[in-house]
């Protein structure tokens, strides 16, 4: 006669079933307490969660990259050569006498043909309207300074910007 009735007992650590004469070999874990109920900012399991993309350019995006065997400027990836560091000064004369050649310098060329095409409608609408009761003038001459300023600000800012993600200090 066995002195335990079959059941499951606690046996070396782990629970296992006793089936009156032997333990037999089916064992389960001790139950363990359930996880904790996901909190607003942890996602629920299976829930869809939109996609949203990691800023590439301008505020919060990634630098270049992360390490650098070279003081200064990382390559982005391994055997590259270093990206080379933009100097905002020259972006901003070279946009004071050209617009939008400074962005261009910089990479960004979409914005810098915007800048020099503006530029450049505002001459031409000086000289095609500048005789027509001064609306050439009236027109013109505002669309090429907003050119012109905007441009410098945009290659100043554009090459601090290209310089902090490239990982340079400015």
């Amino acid at each position: 006669m066995s002195e335990h009735a079959p059941g499951w007992y606690e046996h070396e650590g782990e629970r296992r079933y006793w089936d009156g004469t032997q333990w037999t070999h089916a064992s389960s874990k001790p139950a363990t307490p359930p996880p904790p109920a996901p909190t607003a900012s942890q996602p629920v399991p299976n829930q869809v969660v939109p996609y949203v993309p990691p800023p590439t350019y301008g505020a919060g995006a990634p630098p270049f990259a992360t390490s650098s065997p070279y003081p200064g400027s990382p390559p982005p990836y391994p055997g590259a050569l270093p990206v080379a560091r933009k100097e905002p000064a020259i972006a901003l004369v070279v946009s004071f006498l050209i617009p939008g050649v400074g962005s261009m310098m910089n990479g960004d060329v979409g914005a810098g043909v915007g800048f020099l095409g503006l530029y450049l409608f505002g001459i031409v609408m000086i000289v095609c309207l500048g005789w027509f009761f001064g609306l050439g003038l009236l027109i013109g001459v505002p669309l090429m300074l907003v050119a012109w300023g905007w441009g410098m600000y945009h290659a100043y800012q554009g090459a601090v910007d290209f310089n902090r993600r490239a990982g340079y200090q400015n």
